[in-house]
Parts: C-alpha cells; structure tokens; sequence
C-alpha cells in the first residue's frame, strides 16, 4: 500500500435506494484508507453501496436527478453520497439531495478521480459469455466501446467512445460544394469517406487490442497472463470485423450511420483445439475466468497511471466471482494482491464461505477492513434497514459470550480464533501440510502438530525456538480441556475458569512472534 497516494478512508450514504433517509450509514476504512472485504446477503444494501459509489464517481452526469434514487419508504430530506479521501484533493466528493452532480459543476479535480474509478459487476462478466449463447458468435464489441474501453485514449488523442460517435455521426462532404468539375469528380463518395473514417478507427481498436506498443503488453496478452493463474491450456484472441458503412448520407438530418461488420469476435484455444464459440463449450469457471482476465487486463491498460498527480485508483468487484470454483478464488486473491497492490480495492460477496476465505487470506497484509451489511427487521408493510456491522475479533465476540455466563459459545469462537491463527501461522511460516485438494479437509490438530514437530526440530539442533515451550505447553492443555471437547457429543461440562484460561492462552498465541530460521 503506497500511503503517499490519497485514498477513501470513508463513505457515507443517506437516503440513496436501499439506505433510509434517517440517518447517515458509514462506512470506516480508517485514516490509511484501506481495501473493504464487504459481506452482504441478498437484500441487504450491497449493491445500493454498488450503485451508489458508480454513480457519485461517474466522468457523466446521471441520466436523472438524486431525487430519482432516494428511498420509497424513508424518504428525507437530507440525502447524499459522499467519499472522504485521506488527504489530497479533492478532499472529499459529495452528491446531495437538491444539488448538481459533481461532474456538472466541472472540476478538474473530480474527473482525475473519476477517471480512475472502475466497478465491475457480475452483469458486465454475464456479457462476456451468457448473453452469447444464442448469438453466432461472442461479440465484444458493444461491451469494449461502450463500457470497457470507453474511456481509453487511442493515439489520435480520442477516447474510443468518443471516436465512435464521431464515427456514427461523421457528415460527409458533399462534392456538389466544389465548382472545379475534375475536383468534383474525384471527390470520395459519402460511402468512401465515411468508410475511410472507419477504416481508422478499426485499425486503432485492433492495435490497442492486439499489438504491444512502447514496451507496453497489448489488453489480449494482458488477459493471456492473468489467464494463466486460472488454468492451464486454455488461452484467447480478439478478431475485430471489417467495419463498413451499410448507410451513409451527406444529409445533416441523418443524425447517425449504421455499420456492417462493428464485431470483435472473441475466439479460445484450450489445450492446442480452436474454440470458436467459448460461450458454447467452456464452463462456467472457466467463462468467468476469461472475462475476469479480459476486465481487468483492460483496467491494467486504460486506466491512467501518473504517479506525480498523486490521485488514488480504485477497483470496485461486487459478486464477479460467483462463478468461480474453490480453486478459481485464491488465484483472484494473488492477482489483486500482486497485481493492483497500488489501488484501493473494494470486494464484495453474498457468499459467506467465499468472504470468511478471503478474509482468512488477506488478515495478515494489515490492509483491508471487514465489514458486513444485514438486514434489521421491519414491520409488515415496510421492508427492514441496513445495519453495517464492522467485523469483530472472534476473542473479543469469546470475551462478551464469556462475560454473560454462555460457556460453549465462548469456547467456539476460542477455537475459531485458534484454527485461524494456526493456519496462518503455518501459512506464513512455510510450514509443511500434506496436500488436500480441499484446504477446508486440512484439520487442525494436523496443522497444531506440524507446528509443534517444527519447534522440536529447532530444539534438536539447537537453533531458537519456533514456538514457547512454555506457551506450547499451555496451549496443549487448553486443547485437551475446552478446545477438542467440542468435537465430542454428550455434554460439555465446561466451566468458568477453563474457559477463561483458554481465551487468556489463545490471546497469547495471536500475539505470539513465531521466528523464522
């Protein structure tokens, strides 16, 4: 994380869809600004913090005013959505209930932020792959010009949107305009020249596609190697269509062309064999392992990167990795912590296993906030609010449960916390684990028993010690009183004093510093 780089250290959204209009909801990422690990059921706000957020930083005026978004049942009076950065300016960006869109008012400033904002959602990976299905071919191009690579500069100094509707709407010059009768007969047909015109901006989006320039990968070689932390053997291409005109006019009423040809076909090779059609043949992981690859290559390309204006880069994920199986997620993991370890990266999931893995994942880099949206019921006529709960120390949740006399919900979290911080342990530390293809097979009592056999190891040859003996000692002991007797049936009969000892030994254990040879 570069703490020189401003970046959101908070966010707050009132009366905005889902959000009341009662009172302010925010959300904490701490004076560093921090990644945000968000967990939210179905229902529960997620994707109105989604929405929110896409359409406060968007480089467009919203197509309506924020009285079009505020909530039906909690309306106020005093809506808004605001982003506060760490430092820097803009020092924060607000849109509120009454009051122009920030990209209305103009700043500078705010379109350098904006500029660098991306969001992607599980329904922009769907056009990559679903919405093909019953399609000839997968075609990206409505995806790429109008979405993915709006706002990417081609070398005529154009963004592609912007050298699109240039294109569609281009007025040809009429050669009646010429009085030289020689000029006037040589002059390009409407067809010629708007063909021409074409012709450019094809070439331009297949070069920025597909060619390396200044030592810079092309999108697709980007995607290729993204694609490979995903699976092996399986690889894609782009092949943009012969653009051409199918009607074109000198008339200044015709306010747009249509076009023959507007394809970028997408095309994969899995194991040495041509996939002409992937959407037809390849699975659902490996389908959105592809559009991921190609989403963010495409981010890694086109956003700007300028470290002297000092302006944050935000990545925000909501739901994109549903379609990714166990093995799928972790290598998501590692490219974002690799990859974009200079951006701020908002994830967020309704899948509770997916985030508790990625939470697992991510605790030891210091970097990220866990929070968690939920529902408050409501009455019968009125759907509930959100409530955004930070995540919370499982010792701390072990001390409350403790404190009110409930013994074995104490004792679960304990040995929740203690499973968590063996396997990072063991993690961090190389500690060797025999393989299982499901990480979630690996038990603890294998993971405390390698650690164990490593301090043993140490002491035989006389190095330093990898774990206390003496906390060693003591957390055996804890296992044997309170930890493993929940895995046996009958009753517990635990009490006050060995719980409270287990909490105290397993606090030492988080704080324990385990030395590396």
């Amino acid at each position: 994380m570069n703490m020189t780089v401003p970046r959101i250290g908070k966010i707050v959204i009132r009366d905005f869809r889902f959000f009341p209009g009662n009172e302010n909801y925010t959300f904490e990422l701490g004076d560093e600004g921090k990644n945000l690990l968000l967990f939210g059921e179905n229902g529960s706000g997620k994707s109105s913090f989604f929405q929110g957020l896409r359409v406060l930083l968007s480089e467009s005026p919203p197509p309506r005013p924020f009285d079009a978004y505020r909530n039906l049942f909690y309306p106020g009076e005093e809506g808004t959505i605001a982003i506060e950065l760490t430092s820097g300016m803009p020092q924060d960006v607000t849109w509120a209930y009454g009051e122009p869109h920030p990209a209305e008012i103009g700043e500078s400033a705010f379109f350098d932020l904006a500029r660098r904002a991306t969001f992607l959602d599980y329904k922009a990976l769907l056009r990559t792959n679903v919405f093909h299905e019953d399609a000839e071919c997968v075609n990206l191009f409505p995806l790429l010009v109008e979405t993915l690579l709006r706002d990417a500069e081609l070398p005529d100094g154009r963004t592609v949107h912007q050298h699109w509707n240039a294109l569609r709407t281009f007025l040809p010059k009429d050669a009646t305009l010429f009085d030289d009768a020689d000029e006037h007969d040589a002059w390009p047909t409407p067809e010629e020249q708007v063909n021409e015109s074409a012709k450019q901006f094809r070439d331009q989006l297949d070069d920025f596609l597909n060619k390396s320039a200044g030592g810079d990968k092309s999108i697709v070689e980007r995607a290729n190697a993204l694609l490979s932390r995903f699976t092996i053997g399986l690889e894609i291409k782009t092949v943009v269509g012969d653009l051409k005109v199918s009607d074109a006019s000198s008339n200044p009423l015709v306010k747009q062309h249509s076009f023959n040809g507007a394809e970028v076909r997408l095309i994969a090779t899995y194991a040495g064999k041509a996939i002409e059609h992937p959407a037809l043949f390849l699975n659902e992981a490996r389908l959105t392992a592809v559009a991921l690859a190609l989403y963010l290559a495409a981010v890694q390309a086109t956003t700007p990167r300028d470290d002297a204006t000092n302006i944050p880069r935000l990545l925000v994920l909501d739901d994109v990795l549903i379609g990714l199986d166990l093995s799928n997620r972790l290598p998501i993991l590692k490219i974002l912590e690799q990859e974009f370890s200079d951006w701020q990266v908002f994830l967020m999931t309704f899948d509770r296993v997916w985030y508790d893995l990625a939470k697992e994942y991510t605790e030891h880099t210091k970097q990220w906030s866990y929070l968690t949206l939920r529902v408050l019921p409501s009455t019968p006529d009125k759907p509930g609010s959100p409530i955004i709960e930070p995540w919370t120390d499982m010792l701390k949740k072990a001390d409350v449960h403790l404190q009110n006399g409930d013994l074995m919900a104490a004792a679960v979290y304990i040995r929740a916390a203690f499973e968590t911080r063996i396997k990072n342990v063991c993690r961090d530390n190389g500690v060797k684990v025999a393989y299982k293809p499901d990480p979630k097979d690996v038990k603890s009592d294998q993971l405390w028993n390698e650690i164990c056999d490593r301090q043993k190891l140490r002491k035989e040859n006389g190095q330093h010690d990898f774990l206390d003996p003496n906390l060693m000692q003591d957390v055996e002991k804890v296992r044997s009183t309170v930890l493993n007797r929940l895995s046996h049936s009958g009753p517990m009969g635990l009490t006050t004093t060995e719980v409270k000892d287990a909490l105290d030994i397993i606090r030492k254990l988080q704080i324990h510093e385990f030395k590396k040879a």
